[in-house]
């Protein structure tokens, strides 16, 4: 990469000086450590970032852009970093001149390679003490060792040379600690975000996980990724995280959280030395300070354009709180729908006067939701509907002069029984429509209310032969021969002591009786005060709380206690895991997990009568353990790694086998 041109009017000519010399760099092992401890600041970063940027320039050197260099992520079983690429390599002189100098590079003249400073090949230091270089020339392979001596410089020595047909190219390896595993996995993750086409991951558990492309353009992307949280810059293949404050004011500092990734073309920008941020010289800032206003000006384009193609307000609506969502902080703020209104992603029940949802199977009474009082007002956020609640609601108005507004609703609603309402009352008709931007709004003074007919026939009144069903209507039915009855106490109804509503009584008792298929062909009944004495006469009727006691009275509650212990055994992972591989376990392990198989479990009826149980009693089931956990426990302790081997089928059935030998 070529340097940007930084130098000011007023730098110094030398012309006319007797004597002058140029500054000189002293080569030794403390300038090596200052300068390669100095400028990383993530020790684990840089060396992934840097082998991999050297083997991307060195495909585009022979052409090979399109071509992925291989990358070997350390794991468990083999801890090392790998990078190769199939460049030009390098031979004997080059090796040894570039391994041991700083700042040495020949891509300065070019703006086709990403290189420019000399310092990738030592990168590895920063991490390592030692790192080797091997050298294809697709007849011989060389090895060079790089290392730092017993005074801590750096250096170079061939170790080995031998004949090899593999294909030309350069290969890095160093050894990574057990510890340090998961950093490089992260730093791999996060450095490959920029390179296209990725490099070929050598790991069998494990590959690097790609950003979530949200919105793209011709030289950006907003992606979703746990290592791009701000605007990025994407130079060559290496990201550099872009400081806007720096270019321009920012009013709104949602846009500084914006993760998006910019590409530009290389030599846009300076870098630092680590090249782990920019370097903000003036030239830099005015190219990036129009590539960014530009790129802002596409985003606000593109998203204002999709949300101008929906043909009414709410489905515009609907697509703005969908692109809220999914974009972020990168959504524009209050876009007008083709210029006419604001877009919403939320309606408030009061911002045109106060309204309520009235779905279809509602009784006819105006309850809009509760908003927060108090110090919840400053916590709890206030009732609204979205865009896709609201479409398709049938706004209804009731102005303030509309008389018997119930009846005209219920006429209304006698027209278009499958009609969810939103009712709102307010002042004007105008107000609800700029507020929810509907435009049909139903006005209730157009509909008379329903009067009942007036008749002479008297009402018959109930007696106390009239049996009731046990539903919210208490209908009146024909006497049955067999039922299931429960008291009625007042509205609600007692069973087992306690008054409880009539949702309590159907929950916890009734639905549980009939999945049972313990009413069999029974009606469920309600009696009153005055119907008390009726099932004297009537052999087939059971009162709810004598069934209930007799269904419960035979449940072994330890028996049920020790089958759930059991199953939560056999649902452990690596119980899960061993059970499918019986015949490589060891004998005693092989029985244990063989017995916990033939055992039985507890089948649904057997839940559901847990359950009954538990209510008609008011105890809770008992704590029971069984030794199964204990002993598979004991059993395991031998075996060290079989824990650690369990995500992987191939190598736990190895280890199995060397156990069994």
């Amino acid at each position: 990469m070529k340097l940007l041109n930084t130098a000011r009017a007023e730098d110094f000519q030398s012309g006319g000086l007797t004597e002058a010399r140029k500054f000189g760099f002293e080569m030794n092992a403390i300038a090596f450590h200052a300068v390669i401890d100095g400028i990383y600041s993530d020790k684990v970063q840089a060396p992934v970032r840097e082998l991999a940027t050297n083997a991307y320039d060195a495909h585009i050197a022979v052409g090979k852009r399109d071509v992925p260099f291989l990358l070997m992520a350390p794991s468990t079983f083999s801890p090392y970093f790998m990078v190769r690429d199939f460049g030009p390599g390098m031979d004997h002189e080059e090796v040894m001149q570039r391994a041991t100098t700083l700042f040495g590079s020949n891509k300065r003249d070019s703006n086709e390679q990403v290189g420019m400073l000399g310092l990738g090949m030592k990168s590895p230091f920063a991490y390592t003490k030692q790192y080797v270089i091997t050298c294809f020339d697709g007849e011989t392979k060389r090895e060079y060792v790089c290392f730092l001596d017993a005074g801590g410089a750096p250096t170079v020595s061939l170790a080995a040379e031998e004949e090899s047909s593999e294909p030309r190219g350069l290969m890095i390896k160093f050894p990574v600690q057990q510890g340090d595993i998961a950093r490089f996995k992260i730093a791999i993750e996060r450095v490959m975000i920029g390179f296209d086409p990725m490099p070929n991951v050598l790991n069998d558990q494990w590959a690097p996980s790609s950003p979530t492309v949200l919105m793209s353009g011709t030289n950006y992307r907003i992606v979703n990724s746990a290592h791009i949280k701000s605007p990025h810059i994407r130079q060559g293949c290496v990201l550099y995280p872009l400081d806007i404050t720096q270019l321009v004011q920012v009013d709104d500092y949602d846009e500084v959280k914006i993760p998006i990734i910019i590409d530009v073309p290389i030599g846009t920008a300076s870098v630092s030395t680590s090249r782990e941020q920019l370097g903000y010289d003036e030239p830099t800032k005015d190219n990036l300070r129009l590539i960014w206003q530009q790129v802002r000006q596409d985003i606000r384009k593109e998203l204002q354009a999709t949300l101008d193609e929906p043909d009414n307000y709410l489905d515009a609506c609907i697509k703005y709180r969908e692109l809220s969502t999914r974009l972020g902080k990168a959504m524009i703020k209050s876009p007008q729908w083709r210029g006419q209104r604001t877009m919403r992603t939320s309606f408030s029940y009061l911002g045109a006067g106060r309204a309520a949802v009235l779905k279809s199977w509602d009784d006819i009474q105006f309850s809009p939701p509760r908003q927060p009082t108090g110090r919840a007002r400053y916590y709890q956020t206030a009732p609204s509907l979205t865009p896709e609640e609201l479409k398709p609601l049938t706004v209804v108005w009731e102005a303030e002069d509309c008389r018997f507004a119930k009846d005209r609703m219920r006429m209304f609603r006698s027209e278009n029984r499958n009609t969810n309402i939103l009712w709102v009352k307010a002042d004007s008709k105008e107000k609800i429509g700029e507020h929810y931007g509907v435009e049909t709004i139903v006005d209730l003074r157009d509909f008379e209310r329903l009067k009942l007919a007036r008749t002479s026939t008297p009402r018959v009144a109930l007696t106390k032969q009239d049996i009731r069903t046990f539903d919210r209507y208490r209908s009146i039915i024909v006497e049955p021969e067999k039922a299931v009855y429960v008291y009625s106490e007042a509205n609600n109804y007692e069973v087992l002591g306690q008054v409880l509503e009539f949702a309590q009584v159907q929950d916890r008792y009734i639905k549980r009786l009939r999945n049972m298929d313990l009413l069999d062909d029974r009606q469920v009944i309600v009696l009153m005060k005055n119907q008390r004495n009726l099932p004297k006469d009537r052999p087939g009727w059971v009162h709810l709380d004598e069934l209930l006691r007799d269904t419960v009275a035979g449940f072994n509650a330890k028996a049920y206690a020790i089958k759930t212990d059991v199953s939560q055994f056999r649902q452990e992972r690596m119980v899960n895991t061993l059970r499918n591989k019986l015949d490589l376990l060891p004998k005693r392990l092989r029985d244990l997990l063989t017995k916990a198989a033939n055992l039985p479990s507890n089948t649904y009826q057997e839940c559901l009568m847990a359950q009954l149980w538990a209510e008609v009693t008011g105890k809770t089931l008992p704590e029971v353990k069984t030794d199964f956990s204990q002993r598979f426990a004991k059993l395991t302790s031998g075996y060290p790694l079989l824990n650690v081997l369990a995500n992987n089928d191939e190598h736990l059935t190895h280890y199995l086998k060397l156990i069994a030998r």
